[in-house]
């Protein structure tokens, strides 16, 4: 071991956010808090009775469009039927028109006197009324041609707005469907945000105003730890360490280093680094105090300055003569209060019983007097020395 430093577990990937995607008041809560749900899994419902009615609405207003197109297509038989019927009119005002044309050129040819004046008139004026009657089924026809055309073209317009109804109930019934909250991954509630009658609202500014409950992946931890800055050079990602949690004090779990952050902490002096945990147990839980073991990496440049007799720069501490046996030292953890042997390297020569350590511990650590008879991992009870 390098050295240590404290972490704090947490997901990894970020926890995922279940959400609400309409305005609702929450109804039901399916979920509990620590409770391992599956993908797609009913977490919470919202009253919907409005969204009902906004469906049924829907539905009916895109029912009552068809009807009206249906009508709107048997008007426009009935219109071409009375352009036929025009067109028709039309025709057989051309024959008559014709008819009177043929007769009034035919006395037009008689001798003077052949037919009577009256005769000649009365012609001439059924040319011209046969004239006007063809002019006007014409117009008629014309009239009742435009007439289909129109409909016709609003046809499209129905259509459209057929169209438009059916995308509305899409909607109501998206709308409804959204006020069933599902699970967005298979994972393990971390905090629950939602109980009946909390109101759950998508547009506002509170970054959990729509939230339902908080899911991640607890086969997927990682620690974020706290490394001081004296310590920071001898860290690198996938330098492999030991990691030791207070709510299971008789197990150490593996892992490596996965990446460290672009930014230092000024306040409190250390830079942070994520580190994975190869096979996280049940019990572990995210923000949960663990501490990190660094171990050294082979042929790396880690090894060297952990080994030598300290490099430059480093800090150096000084111990009572009496805590080292054999060049180990016994560490003790307030948090599990069990204790552990750490390899460390000392300089020659002693002050005022006390030996100066350049590796293998840090600032604060408790180290214990007289360690004989001592094993790894066991539990004391500490009695504070000031000799």
């Amino acid at each position: 071991m390098i050295f240590q430093a404290s972490g704090w577990i947490e997901p990894s990937p970020l926890p995922v956010k279940a959400t609400t995607l309409t305005d609702g008041v929450i109804a039901e809560v399916h979920a509990l808090e620590g409770q391992m749900v599956e993908k797609g899994a009913l977490l919470a419902t919202l009253i919907d009775d409005d969204a009902h009615l906004a469906l049924d609405a829907a539905r009916q207003r895109h029912r009552m469009l068809i009807s009206a197109r249906a009508a709107h297509l048997a008007a426009i038989g009935g219109a071409q039927k009375k352009r036929d019927s025009a067109e028709a009119e039309s025709i057989a005002a051309n024959s008559l028109g014709a008819e009177a044309r043929d007769v009034f050129g035919r006395f037009e040819q008689l001798p003077e006197n052949a037919v009577s004046r009256s005769e000649v008139n009365s012609a001439k004026l059924r040319v011209e009324r046969e004239r006007s009657l063809s002019l006007a089924a014409q117009a008629k026809t014309a009239e009742f041609a435009a007439e289909v055309e129109r409909m016709g073209l609003e046809t499209a317009t129905r259509d459209d707005e057929i169209a438009l109804a059916a995308v509305a109930v899409q909607q109501a019934e998206l709308n409804l469907a959204r006020t069933r909250i599902t699970a967005p991954i298979t994972g393990q509630v971390l905090r629950l945000l939602a109980a009946p009658g909390d109101k759950k609202i998508l547009a506002m500014d509170h970054a959990d105003s729509s939230t339902v409950c908080v899911l991640y992946d607890p086969a997927n931890l990682q620690v974020r730890v706290d490394v001081p800055l004296a310590d920071a050079a001898k860290m690198q990602p996938g330098q492999r360490v030991r990691i030791h949690c207070g709510l299971l004090p008789d197990k150490v779990f593996a892992g490596e280093v996965i990446r460290i952050t672009g930014e230092a902490d000024v306040q409190r002096n250390t830079l942070q680094a994520k580190v994975g945990i190869d096979a996280p147990a049940g019990q572990l839980r995210p923000e949960m105090l663990c501490r990190v073991e660094f171990l050294e990496m082979k042929g790396s440049g880690t090894e060297g300055p952990s080994a030598g007799s300290g490099s430059a720069g480093a800090l150096a501490l000084w111990v009572h003569s009496r805590a080292l046996l054999d060049g180990a030292a016994w560490v003790y953890d307030p948090e599990s209060k069990r204790v552990s042997k750490r390899e460390v390297q000392t300089t020659a020569g002693e002050r005022d019983g006390y030996v100066r350590v350049t590796n293998g511990l840090r600032p604060g650590e408790q180290t214990v007097l007289s360690p004989t008879g001592l094993r790894e991992g066991q539990r004391v009870k500490p009695t504070t020395s000031t000799k």
